[in-house]
């Protein structure tokens, strides 16, 4: 395990402590919609962050200039995205049922997102042939609906 990656799990908990606190400023009564929303915006926003950071530390690093062109995508991303996608629909088609949340609520929903997120960093989906294959540096592949 990386210091990044130990990094990332020790400020898990920092942030669930965050959620709590922030929660005393959030409405009580939230719609299943927004709170996919928000869940698939703080994975995609964990992703980020992430990858932010792995460019910065590569740019330190000696680059042989090379990506790989695959038909994959990364696996958080197409779970954020379509957690968004689904979120807006609900929220879009006043369908969304509401429920009453408290900060802990918050709290758990976050360190779950996040724990979530860094458990499924690592995985890509590919399309020829489709299976789930384990990449740990995805982030040198150049995405391609074609090969």
């Amino acid at each position: 395990m990386t210091a990044a990656e130990k990094t990332e799990l020790a400020l898990i908990p920092l942030a669930g402590v965050a959620a709590w606190l922030f929660g005393y400023h959030l409405p009580e009564k939230v719609g299943i919609g927004s709170l996919l929303l928000a869940a698939s915006v703080l994975l995609l926003l964990q992703g980020l962050i992430r990858d932010l950071w792995l460019l910065y530390k590569r740019r330190q690093l000696p680059q042989d200039g090379t990506g790989r062109k695959v038909l994959c995508m990364c696996v958080e991303s197409t779970v954020g995205v379509t957690g968004v996608v689904a979120g807006l629909i609900l929220v879009g088609a006043m369908a969304d049922m509401t429920l009453r949340v408290s900060p802990t609520l918050f709290s758990i929903l976050a360190v779950t997102v996040l724990v979530i997120g860094f458990a499924i960093k690592d995985f890509v989906f590919e399309w020829r042939p489709f299976r789930l294959r384990r990449d740990k540096d995805h982030l040198n592949l150049i995405f391609s609906w074609k090969k």
